[in-house]
This record gives structure tokens, sequence and C-alpha cells, in this order.
């Protein structure tokens, strides 16, 4: 029987008086039961306060937590369902929402992923390569190329908007190897006139990425790349460019 903490401080308070658990039944004031074991707590604990329960059983252990993690560092943007399955076929009985909870425990949140292109070194290198052949290319040069109809074509993935879990700076953290680096181009320009004006230029341009997809928590490769080629393209043109070093 659940009782109220009035009932169970009156019942102690005539146990203190001298009253036997029978006299206290007398008064009717609660179940036989529910009286004695009142009276058999206050002796063993010194309170009438209810001792708090240790709650539901966790359904994992601290080991299985960290095998979860490495299930879902595996495909990110694995649903919490798939990965409860996998899950369970290592052992561990645990529901969709069981899942959610151990990521929301150790900080990983569901994102939208950033959309970004998929180039290898390999394909950057060439889209340099061309930027630098046809940069000078004027309107009356594209005019004499012959261009086929676009089509879309998606070899893997869908194209909406597809979601992964991540803690709060990981992308970031991601994006920063390549601002350095892109800072320390800039640094390698020539002190000349032109080169101090350039600088400021693309120095300006990163502030403007930076402050616009920075803050979002996301840095577009294609902003990065566009950098990369108007520093690339100053750098050529400075006698004081050491072209081995960069590569």
């Amino acid at each position: 029987m659940v009782t109220c903490k009035e009932m169970r401080a009156a019942i102690i308070a005539l146990h203190k008086n001298g009253f036997t658990g029978k006299d206290i039944v007398a008064t009717k004031i609660a179940p036989k039961s529910t009286i004695y074991r009142i009276i058999k707590n206050f002796k063993e604990r010194g309170s009438i306060l209810v001792k708090k329960a240790s709650g539901r059983p966790r359904k994992s252990r601290k080991r299985q937590d960290r095998l979860l993690k490495r299930i879902q560092l595996r495909d990110r943007s694995a649903t919490s369902a798939e990965l409860a399955q996998e899950w369970q076929q290592a052992g561990v009985s645990a529901s969709a929402s069981t899942v959610r909870q151990r990521f929301l425990e150790d900080g990983l949140v569901s994102r939208r992923a950033a959309k970004k292109p998929l180039l290898s070194k390999k394909n950057i290198r060439d889209r340099l390569i061309f930027c630098k052949k046809y940069g000078e290319w004027t309107a009356e040069d594209w005019g004499k190329v012959i261009f086929s109809d676009e089509a879309s074509f998606r070899l893997f993935g869908a194209s909406g908007k597809r979601l992964v879990r991540r803690s709060k700076d990981m992308e970031l953290d991601s994006a920063m190897p390549q601002l350095y680096k892109l800072f320390s181009l800039v640094a390698t320009i020539g002190a000349t006139s032109a080169g101090v004006e350039r600088s400021f230029s693309c120095l300006k341009r990163l502030k403007s990425y930076t402050r616009n997809t920075m803050g979002q928590g996301r840095l577009s490769s294609l902003a990065l790349l566009a950098i990369e080629r108007t520093l690339v393209k100053s750098l050529e043109k400075t006698p004081s460019w050491n072209q081995p070093a960069w590569k």
C-alpha cells in the first residue's frame, strides 16, 4: 500500500509514544502489513522517508555501449533501427529508442550532412589545370564550343537530404586543416605592391567565406577550391613562389 508522509509520521509518533504494533493496528489508520513495514523501516534506517528505488535496470553495459559507438562510426548515416538490429546481433536486446538515448549520452546528435562534390586529389588537380588553360577564354571563344544537353546521373545515394550523427564540433575540426593550408599560401605571396594587393583580396574572400559558412558549422569545399585557385594564380605570377615546396 502506498502511504503519504503524514500517515507514516503519525504511525511512527504512536510507536515512539509506547504504542505497540497491535495497538496501532487497532486504530485502523492503515493495514496491518503497512504499519509493521513502516515501523521496521524506521528501526533499520531511522527515517520515515521512502527509500529511493534503483530504477529500471540499464539494458547495456559500458563495453556494449562502446561497441555501439564503433558500429555507428562505420556508417554515420545508418538509422537507429538499423543500428539496433546490428547491436542485437552482438547480444544486446535493445530498441531504436535505446540506441538514440546512448548517442545523446555521448553527445552525438543527428544533423543534415553537408553536400560536397566527391572529388579526389586527381579530380581537383585536373579541374585546376582546366581552369588555368581556359581561364582567359572570352565569350566568343566559348561560343565556338558545342555543348550537349545536361542530364543528372546518380550512381549511388539519395537526392534528398541525408542525416548523419556527429558531435557538434566534428565537422568544424575537419575543415580547419584546409583553412590553415590556404592561410599559409597567402603568407607565401611576394611582398610586392601587386602581391600585397592580391594578398588582401584573398584574405577578404577568406574572411567572407568563413563568416558566412563557418558560423553555421559547415565549410563549402567548392568555396575553398575557388579561393585556392585564386591563390595559385597569384603565386604563379610571383617570382618568389617555390612551387615544389607548395606541392
